[in-house]
């Protein structure tokens, strides 16, 4: 299992209300952990992702980019 990350640092993107994107690099330098390699775990089960849908956004990823949408 990888390192927990510290999403404390995504905390004022959630709370500008916008729909951001973060490369792999910048969730890796802003979290402290790399971006889970799967995919479907990623968008519905991961930390971020359930974080993100604490917040009311949704996840989705288009090449290793991951891109927060506000409901």
């Amino acid at each position: 299992m990888g390192k927990q990350p510290n999403l404390s640092e995504l905390l004022p993107l959630f709370e500008a209300h916008a729909d951001f994107s973060l490369t792999e690099a910048q969730y890796a330098e802003k979290t402290g952990a790399a971006l889970p390699k799967d995919a479907s775990y990623l968008l519905k089960k991961s930390a971020v992702a359930r974080f993100a849908a604490e917040k009311g956004y949704v996840l989705s990823l288009n090449e290793r980019t991951v891109s927060f949408k506000k409901n």
